[in-house]
């Protein structure tokens, strides 16, 4: 198929030559085979404007599952990522108790709820010091509020308080 103004030119001048050519020998003949051509050309342009129709819907449907896959990609790494802030806090929380340094209640409370394990292992692998370190908080405003907003927050810190102590008494 030729897409020059010169190709175009040179169909049309045959066309025209063959149309002329038709009329003068058979009138009849020419009229049956001048349908017949249109019916194959309509045919023909029918059938690529299907194809096209099609190829544009699976791209369309293709550049939808990215979308939707770039958005369930986002979610899971900025979930991913809040769970390794939390990891990174609660380790900071466990490797000052093992030192036998003193870490405020609420953080000793986010590592219990966040990471039971890790709380344990703390406690049990504490080493007592003469005289302990007072550590600031570790955790964000974000983190003191997510931890307060939970329905019981006013039983915990005396748990917390208590097995804080007979950590310290070990």
């Amino acid at each position: 198929m030729e897409l020059s103004v010169n190709g175009r030119q040179r169909r049309a001048a045959e066309l025209t030559k063959t149309s002329g050519a038709q009329k003068k020998t058979a009138p009849a003949a020419g009229k049956a085979a001048a349908p017949k051509t249109r019916a194959d050309k309509l045919s023909w342009s029918q059938q690529a404007l299907a194809f096209l129709q099609e190829v544009n819907r699976q791209d369309a449907e293709k550049q939808r599952k990215l979308l939707e896959a770039k958005q369930k990609g986002k979610g899971e790494q900025d979930l991913l990522g809040k769970a390794l802030r939390v990891m990174d806090k609660c380790r900071e929380i466990t490797a000052r108790i093992i030192k036998g340094d003193k870490v405020p209640p609420q953080d000793e409370r986010y590592l219990m709820e966040n990471d039971p394990d890790g709380y344990k292992l703390a406690l049990a692998c504490r080493q007592p010091k003469e005289k302990p370190k007072e550590w600031e908080s570790v955790l964000d405003e974000e983190d003191l509020e997510g931890g307060t907003s939970g329905g019981g927050g006013t039983a915990e810190p005396s748990e917390s308080a208590d097995s804080g102590g007979e950590a310290a008494e070990c």
